[in-house]
């Protein structure tokens, strides 16, 4: 089964409302990426998703030179695929996401199962976007205790610290014991808000574990390694990060040099779902956990449930809520929704491939 076309169709996708997300000065009314659809010599569709801005994804994708590497190439040849992807502008691994679909559904199964098959169903936290008062951060992580969710991310990276932690002993105060807090700096690369020092994240993550944070993700910059493996070693808050890395080398130096109790690799971005096996596989072996980073589309997420689903070191998954603008699981791309239940837990869609049915009526509606 060969890959015989891929089609790159960019969208801007508008939210339900417009919100600020805490590491940008701006609103975002939408969210823009390129839908990609892999078509094999049979007949049968695999699809991924790449973040974008624009049209440069399809303007690689497009060229000569990246059809003449791909095309003809075997649906299931992953590792030929990565090494040529990864010598291309623009974190195009959603590309092998797709083979994978492509795979899942010539074979009647989902794509979790064909990895390993550890788990039908994965915890999900709610992934929140927006610097908030105390108060309304409180009022959201009760909102989302009641919708179900378990757990909750909130990004803190205000002024200063004292407001930091007032959010998280509010928050604390609102919500049952048993829901995880996790808390956001937004500091591996920062464009937007406070730099924080090294004094910074440590006071900050001793003051969180007097509040039962669960992790601190991005609490420096990513490549200040020494600092993060002493702030790893001083604290007794698991530090995370890496949502913005690619491929298992570069992780492999982040966990051989301690910066992490938690790596956090986007399976569209980091390298595809195999890389991404790989890194969970590094991981294991060095008794660390792994999280996947699925702050994107309905795509990313589905992604992100298989390769937990496929892994023992993985038991939680990133799923976008910022009401009324976003609900990861609801998002326009799919007409199979996938929902929180009661006990804050995600089915891994058991159908073939990712598991979910795009709606492709988005691609006339929402073109760039």
């Amino acid at each position: 089964m060969k890959i015989a076309a891929i089609d790159f169709f960019p969208l801007s996708l508008p939210l339900d409302a417009p919100f600020k997300p805490a590491w940008l000065p701006e609103s975002v009314k939408a969210r823009n990426g390129t839908l990609v659809r892999l078509r094999t010599d049979d007949g049968t569709t695999g699809f991924g998703w790449v973040g974008s801005r624009g049209t440069e994804v399809k303007e690689v994708g497009r060229s000569k030179f990246f059809q003449n590497l791909v095309i003809g190439l075997e649906v299931y040849e992953f590792e030929k695929v990565v090494k040529i992807l990864s010598r291309f502008p623009g974190k195009l691994f959603g590309i092998e996401v797709a083979m994978w679909d492509a795979l899942g559904k010539s074979t009647n199964k989902p794509i979790y199962q064909l990895l390993g098959g550890v788990r039908d169903r994965v915890m999900a936290y709610a992934s929140t976007a927006e610097l908030k008062k105390p108060e309304e951060h409180a009022a959201d992580a009760l909102k989302y205790w009641e919708m179900g969710f378990h757990a909750i991310k909130t990004r803190i990276h205000n002024d200063r610290m004292e407001e930091d932690i007032a959010v998280i002993r509010a928050m604390r105060k609102a919500i049952p014991l048993e829901m995880l807090i996790m808390v956001d700096a937004n500091q591996a690369n920062p464009t937007f808000g406070p730099i924080w020092s090294y004094k910074r994240a440590l006071k900050t993550a001793r003051e969180f574990e007097k509040l039962d944070v669960y992790w601190l993700e991005e609490p420096l910059h990513h490549e200040a390694h020494e600092d993060l493996a002493q702030l790893r070693s001083e604290s007794g808050v698991y530090i995370a990060g890496g949502e913005d890395e690619v491929g298992m080398f570069r992780f492999k130096d982040l966990l051989t040099k301690g910066c992490f109790d938690i790596v956090q690799p986007d399976v569209c971005g980091s390298g595809g779902i195999l890389e991404w096996k790989k890194i969970a596989t590094l991981a294991e072996s060095m008794s660390r956990m792994i999280a996947p980073h699925s702050f994107d589309t309905s795509i990313n997420l589905a992604a992100s449930l298989q390769v937990v689903g496929s892994v023992p070191n993985a038991s939680i998954v990133e799923y976008a809520m910022e009401l009324p603008a976003l609900n990861q699981g609801h998002d326009k791309l799919v007409k199979t929704p996938m929902d929180v239940d009661k006990d804050g837990f995600v089915r891994i869609p058991n159908r073939p491939g990712l598991g979910i049915e795009i709606d492709e009526s988005v691609i006339e509606k929402y073109s760039i």
